[in-house]
């Protein structure tokens, strides 16, 4: 997950003209293409047929597979299934079990669970397009981080957020959709300071759509487009928005569900921060984060 804050107002344009006839050509095209399904929503049914596709805690390229830039240690015990439901759960600790290894080197408040697909995503020639969805069911709140996402396997950014909430408060939380690049692409809508831009939607939940109290589907549609790779994003079934990766085709990318926890979505940023070492703001009981029908699908052109 980049370093994501809450949003400053302004969010990327929803699906146009532009963005129909692109998918109208994608959908052409596909006529000569084999489609192949990478992920099937069955894959949270059994541990058997999770292990052929998934892996727990966090991918061997971020070193640390138990951290990332949170407050909390990913654990096997934290990951469970039942009834075609995976759930993450994140246990609150009397005090913190070290810190992460990882940037901003949060100390670790919580256990908490993660987990990412084997097979890497990548857009080519090959595989022009990828089809990725998922229903999800949340705690949010204070302290409360989760994500599905994809980054890069041997470089950040590329980094897209199909799902993230970071420490909301209010009535009805915001989803964010992302999309990280390393290079402007024209319609970036924040600057971070690390000099990486993010084209953001942000996507007001409503009683309908509150994802604490049903599961909602996130989708992603990624295709090529020359050396980029377009993003149509998906919320509970409407098409919301359309995003460019700016010279993303050809890098291999991780699929990860992982619920973190504090820091930047505790309001902190950084070790000056009062209350970072002793009182880091978050649930106190468990916080759980669920998933169900998780899919992946691409084409095959050769």
């Amino acid at each position: 997950m980049g370093l994501a804050g809450l949003p400053a107002g302004a969010q990327a344009a929803s699906s146009s003209a532009g963005s129909a006839t692109r998918r109208a050509a994608r959908a052409a095209a596909r006529g000569a293409e084999t489609w192949e399904n990478i992920i099937e929503k069955t894959s949270f049914n059994s541990w058997t047929a999770f292990d052929q596709v998934w892996a727990r805690n966090y991918p061997g390229t971020f070193g640390d597979v138990t951290t990332h830039n949170g407050a909390a240690k990913m654990l096997d015990s934290q990951v469970s299934l039942s009834g075609g439901v995976l759930t993450l759960t994140a246990t609150r600790l009397s005090q913190p079990a070290g810190t992460s290894s990882h940037p901003p080197k949060a100390p670790l408040w919580w256990n908490s669970g993660a987990i990412h697909a084997k097979q890497q995503i990548v857009i080519n020639d090959q595989f022009p397009e990828y089809d990725i969805e998922g229903e999800f069911r949340t705690d949010t709140g204070p302290g409360i981080w989760p994500a599905f996402w994809l980054t890069g396997v041997d470089v950040w950014p590329p980094e897209t957020d199909i799902l993230e909430y970071v420490g909301q408060d209010g009535a009805y939380p915001q989803n964010l959709f992302n999309t990280w690049n390393a290079t402007s692409t024209g319609d970036d809508r924040e600057f971070e300071d690390s000099g990486n831009y993010v084209t953001r939607t942000t996507e007001q939940t409503t009683a309908e759509t509150d994802p604490r109290s049903k599961f909602i589907k996130y989708r992603v549609w990624m295709y090529k487009d020359g050396n980029d790779v377009r993003l149509e994003y998906s919320f509970g079934g409407n098409w919301v928005a359309d995003h460019l990766g700016k010279g993303w085709a050809g890098i291999p990318m991780w699929l990860i569900i992982n619920l973190q926890m504090g820091t930047y979505a505790s309001g902190l940023d950084d070790d000056s921060s009062p209350g970072w070492a002793d009182q880091l703001p978050g649930p106190t009981g468990n916080t759980y984060f669920r998933a169900q029908n998780v899919w992946v699908g691409r084409t095959r052109a050769y």
